[in-house]
């Protein structure tokens, strides 16, 4: 018998539609021994008062470019505090959006934050799919967490979440379901929409921090498949077929079919993913990463591309080694199981 979770969950497959000194002390003034200009050869040296101390000798132009002084010392970072850091975020949360804020922790990092009004049910399924997705990324998965706090604010429908985007950042939200912004570690969603947005938004900080390499496709593919996560028990999450399916399938069965291939995503820059046909772009990454992850592939794909970035940046030896294929002879095989889905 299915799981209720799962179930519970994978009614939730929406998405976005869109998607990181101190001063150095200055260096003292040099100093310069006075010279020691005694008397001459063979004279006798008579008392007298004593002479002023001779002016520092004076050094010509060549001499000066060449002198040699201290490099500025930067002070020491002060070191990062965690605790101190999810504290401020909660309490920032409440200072932006009222002191009837609410605010919990997820997995140590994320600072979730529910405005004024919504508590309960909806805020509390959020944060225990949030724990649940957590559990799963972190299984053999993902290597690494982030290291600094996230602040996670979740609004119920679209009109607090704009206002919140045109009072914090002086402009419209950026993306229609949610978004994250890395600059100052704040991902904002519109949870009415669906909550695939978060089990998404929450996998870039993990692709962050323990992929910092991997390009834009294989970030946004892995974060798509968990639009519609299936969570069968703790520790595991899976993904399966979404919205973004049928804009892949028109591709595959038509003109476009040249441009919808496996080994074309291998190859893609990160400007070209985000172009005009960012559309396809997203669901070819999505189902190129759900197919790996059918077959139980993903994971180890991605650590060892991860593991051997420096070597393989196109991904594709890592591929090879993981599929026992090329991207490209592997293309025929992934396209006939996406048109059969």
């Amino acid at each position: 018998m299915r799981n209720p979770l799962a179930l519970a969950v994978a009614t939730l497959a929406l998405s976005l539609a869109a998607a990181c000194t101190g001063e150095g002390r200055a260096p003292a003034p040099a100093t310069r021994a006075p010279s020691p200009d005694g008397p001459a050869p063979g004279a006798v040296a008579t008392p007298g008062p004593a002479a002023p101390p001779s002016p520092p000798s004076k050094m010509n132009d060549a001499d000066d470019a060449h002198r040699s002084t201290s490099p500025p010392l930067a002070p020491a970072e002060p070191a990062y505090d965690l605790a101190g850091d999810r504290e401020r975020r909660a309490r920032v949360a409440k200072e932006e959006l009222g002191p009837k804020t609410i605010t919990t922790v997820v997995s140590d990092i994320f600072v979730v934050v529910g405005p004024p009004g919504w508590q309960g049910g909806a805020f509390e399924q959020s944060v225990s799919l949030m724990r649940s997705s957590m559990a799963g990324y972190l299984n053999n998965r993902f290597g690494k967490k982030p290291a600094q706090a996230i602040s996670v604010y979740l609004f119920p429908e679209g009109q607090t979440y704009e206002a919140f985007c045109k009072k914090k950042y002086a402009a419209p939200c950026i993306a229609h379901y949610g978004f994250y912004q890395p600059g100052d570690r704040y991902m904002v969603m519109n949870i009415g929409l669906g909550l695939g947005t978060l089990t998404h938004e929450i996998v870039h900080p993990l692709v962050e921090s323990d992929f910092p390499e991997a390009p834009t496709w294989l970030n946004e593919g892995i974060a798509s498949v968990f639009e519609a996560p299936v969570i069968t028990k703790p520790g595991e999450i899976h993904g399966v077929k979404n919205w973004r399916h049928p804009r892949l399938k028109r591709a595959l069965t038509s003109a476009e079919r040249e441009h919808a291939r496996l080994d074309v995503m291998f190859a893609m820059r990160d400007d070209l993913f985000r172009s005009e046909n960012e559309d396809l772009h997203y669901a070819m990454a999505r189902y190129v990463c759900q197919w790996l992850d059918e077959r139980g592939k993903l994971w180890t794909f991605y650590q060892r591309w991860r593991d051997t970035v420096a070597t393989d940046p196109s991904g594709e030896k890592a591929f090879k080694e993981v599929v026992g294929m090329t991207p490209a002879e592997a293309n025929p095989v992934w396209t006939k199981w996406t048109l059969a889905l």
